[in-house]
């Protein structure tokens, strides 16, 4: 469990996974924010929401996918650790910001929850003291996952 309250944005179009993760991570500590597509986390982002960490889904209706919200919130809000995830599309070059992580679906529970603990844990450390900027970050990761029957 977190030791301060990390705040997760939860991007994904589907709403039984949305609640199923949101649950997931609310039950590990996190207070999850939630959003249907890139366009309302773009909103809530823009309204001033601070999170610690983006988990999003690569596909996503009405505008941008996963990749391009990643990329949008990289640079934006740069303190933010990015977690993508999806079950349909992997990564081409480029395709994840420096610092972000793959997580190929399906993924065990923990291991989301594990991910999303480490990836909180980095945006806190990568803030510098009174000034609000990011350390350099590492560059980005894919965490493949065996498919389960």
């Amino acid at each position: 469990m977190p030791e301060l309250q990390s705040t997760i944005l939860l991007v994904e179009d589907e709403p039984l996974i949305r609640l199923f993760v949101a649950e997931l991570l609310e039950d590990s500590g996190f207070k999850v924010v939630e959003a249907a597509n890139a366009t309302e986390a773009l909103v809530l982002l823009e309204a001033g929401l601070e999170v610690d960490v983006l988990l999003t889904d690569v596909d996503m209706p009405n505008g941008c996918n996963g990749f391009e919200l990643a990329h949008k919130v990289h640079e934006a809000w740069p303190s933010a650790e990015i977690l993508i995830m999806s079950g349909r599309q992997w990564p081409a070059q480029g395709d994840l910001p420096q610092g972000a992580a793959f997580l190929a679906k399906p993924c065990p529970n923990e291991v989301i929850v594990s991910h999303v603990h480490a990836a909180a844990k980095r945006s806190k450390r990568f803030l510098r003291p009174g000034k609000g900027l990011p350390l350099p970050q590492e560059t980005a990761k894919i965490l493949p996952f065996p498919k389960t029957a």
